[in-house]
């Protein structure tokens, strides 16, 4: 009854470009860039607490541990002999002591799973190592430092 008369509808428009949903400007990039590393991410985290360990471990004994290359590898390659050799190999020919991460990391048997039991048990394999190393035993390498135990 009160009908408009109606314009032919005009065909919609091509979009330029594509929008961003809601109508948005395009995103912007963080604050701190892309290219940063993650620093609690696997690799670091183990490296920089192995290290921390090994460094006290040099700074003790540094007569013992002149010469003595300590490294890290993902994973046992089979080289070296050691109690433990899922963990660490150690080979008194080439003066070298190798840290296995993946085995370390993945361990299972901690009483408590947070960051600083799991930093306790990188520090203890390097220990082990190095007591390993030097035919010592822990208590012997660090005195003091296991008698809670």
């Amino acid at each position: 009854m009160f009908r408009r008369d109606r314009k032919p509808s005009a065909p919609a428009p091509a979009p330029a470009r594509a929008q961003r949903r809601h109508g948005r400007r395009a995103m912007r990039s963080s604050l701190t860039g892309a290219g940063l590393p993650d620093p609690n991410a696997r690799v670091l985290r183990f490296e920089a607490d192995a290290r921390g360990a090994v460094e006290l471990l040099q700074s003790s004994f540094p007569d013992e541990l002149r010469e003595v290359q300590i490294g890290f590898q993902t994973a046992p390659t089979g080289r070296g002999e050691s109690k433990f050799p899922l963990f660490y190999s150690v080979d008194r020919a080439a003066r070298t002591i190798i840290m296995y991460r993946m085995p370390i990391q993945r361990a299972r048997g901690l009483h408590v799973d947070d960051a600083e039991h799991r930093r306790y048990f990188v520090e203890h394999c390097v220990y082990q190592a190095v007591c390993e190393y030097l035919g010592r035993e822990p208590w012997e390498l660090l005195p003091g430092r296991f008698e809670h135990y």
